[in-house]
């Protein structure tokens, strides 16, 4: 089998998929940003969204946070590439001078822990990482309060009730089969080559519980919760984004992912496992592509 050094675990392979592009570009589009100037990216990760987020408010700075620090090293690149003027800020967050222009600050940090003086911006995003936070309340609760009136509230998911149709579901069920078949096989190698068997340690993944324990909300629910933390959704659409085996095969190598799907096992091994047989997945359904429903809303904050 192949060396596992070889795989790619960061988001970047997956933030350039054609499929996860075109599907956040269109999320974007439905956005008002054109008189945004102070944009909070929260979870942002590579800084794949926040690109297009900045691309369509031609005015506006951008502060990212996510609390992998080679995410925001891979952000750090992108944004430079793209001529940004970019700033890794290291102390705490809430001590940031006020942006100017088209400057993009970038920290380590949690999402659900905003120390900014209130409305201290006129758009807080998070795009595909909101169904990670266990107190999504609490997380509006802050976004209310560092957003000015009329500012916005943006994010997108693709887990909600609702995002998984049957054939999805069967999908996703088969590649997990599948993986872990490939681990079995890539373990009864290194036996026969005198190597130790690989084992499954259970209970030190932290992302399974999170991404699997929280419950899913359906839409009315979300519009409900942001109503009563003083929002009004202006948006929600639920956006059939298809996935076909490169597709899954980008996702599946993340190590983010393959720790809440394989929990235990060793994460580069995950991580290959997965990429390996997304195909093979697919195939086992009879279908070439899966759709994955992904909900989008946009939230402006009521005046006080």
């Amino acid at each position: 089998m192949s060396d596992l050094a070889t795989v790619d675990t960061t988001y970047d392979r997956f933030a350039h998929d054609p499929a996860y592009v075109a599907a956040n570009r269109a999320f974007v589009e439905r956005l008002p940003l054109a008189r945004v100037r102070r944009i909070l990216d929260l979870a942002c990760g590579t800084g794949a969204v926040g690109q297009l987020m900045l691309a369509a408010a031609p005015e506006a700075g951008l502060y990212g946070i996510d609390l992998d620090p080679v995410q925001i090293g891979l952000a750090i690149e992108n944004y430079t590439q793209l001529g940004y003027t970019v700033r890794r800020i290291d102390g705490p967050a809430g001590s940031l001078p006020a942006q100017r222009g088209r400057q993009v600050d970038l920290a380590v940090g949690s999402a659900t822990e905003l120390p900014f003086a209130p409305a201290s911006f006129d758009c807080v995003m998070i795009a595909n990482a909101i169904h990670l936070i266990d107190d999504k309340v609490g997380l509006a609760g802050q976004v209310a309060r560092i957003l000015e009136p009329g500012g916005i509230f943006a994010f997108s998911s693709g887990f909600y009730a609702g995002c998984w149709p049957p054939v999805t579901q069967q999908v996703y069920t088969e590649w997990l089969k599948e993986a872990t078949a490939w681990i079995a096989r890539y373990s009864a190698e290194r036996v026969a080559a005198g190597d130790a068997p690989i084992r499954r340690v259970r209970g030190k993944s932290r992302l399974s519980p999170v991404a699997y324990g929280n419950r899913w909300l359906t839409p009315d629910e979300w519009r409900q919760m942001l109503s009563e933390q003083g929002f009004d959704v202006i948006d929600l659409n639920e956006r059939a984004v298809m996935f076909n085996h490169r597709s899954l095969a980008s996702v599946g190598a993340y190590s983010g992912l393959a720790e809440a799907q394989l929990a235990g096992y060793p994460v580069e091994l995950a991580s290959r496992a997965l990429a390996e047989t997304a195909a093979l997945a697919l195939e086992s359904a009879g279908v070439t592509e899966v759709q994955h429903n992904w909900i989008e809303i946009c939230a402006r904050r009521r005046a006080a």
